[in-house]
């Protein structure tokens, strides 16, 4: 009997073990604020805007798949026309944590990833991510980290950076 209840504890403590609560978490698509002044040579000002939609799609690709890759987070897709019926102004969801959360209930996230790639001058960029929790409409904590050089090796190493402040916030929130 003794050896039985052992069994059916242990039994239990396993399959407990192995359901773990995912964080359902959405990412929106992240905001391009580039604050630089156009250059007189429209052919370089097209290279360079290129090369910000490209900075933006990796650092937008970098975060969702650091999210997916995690064990503990469902990613959740918001569509793009209920992300565009939200989003009311550039910068709108971004600096309203309100409206953010009540797109993220929309499709049941617990939290909410809103971003940006802000360039104040050709020479760095940032990436603000603020991360709001749904369920209170309320900042959880924005994280920022600076890009300079060259985009391509510095986004991933930031990005993975980011994505461990993140699991630590997210693990005491």
């Amino acid at each position: 009997m003794k050896s039985l209840l052992t069994l059916l504890v242990a039994l239990s403590l396993l399959i407990s073990g192995t359901v773990v609560a995912e964080t359902k978490i959405a990412v929106l698509d992240i905001e391009l604020l580039n604050l630089t002044m156009p250059m007189k040579n429209p052919e370089k000002n097209a290279e360079m805007a290129a090369g910000d939609e490209r900075n933006v799609a990796l650092t937008e690709r970098l975060l969702r798949e650091g999210f997916d890759k995690r064990d503990h987070y469902e990613l959740i897709e918001v569509s793009d026309e209920a992300h565009a019926e939200a989003d009311e102004a550039v910068g709108f969801l971004f600096d309203r944590p309100g409206a953010a959360a009540s797109l993220g209930q929309q499709f049941k996230a617990d939290y909410i990833v809103v971003g940006r790639y802000h360039k104040p001058t050709y020479l760095f960029s940032y990436i603000i991510l603020r991360v709001v929790d749904v369920a209170h409409g309320e900042l959880v904590e924005e994280f920022k980290t600076e890009v300079k050089g060259r985009p391509q090796e510095t986004i991933p190493r930031n990005i993975e950076n980011v994505m461990i402040e993140i699991d630590n916030r997210l693990s005491q929130h």
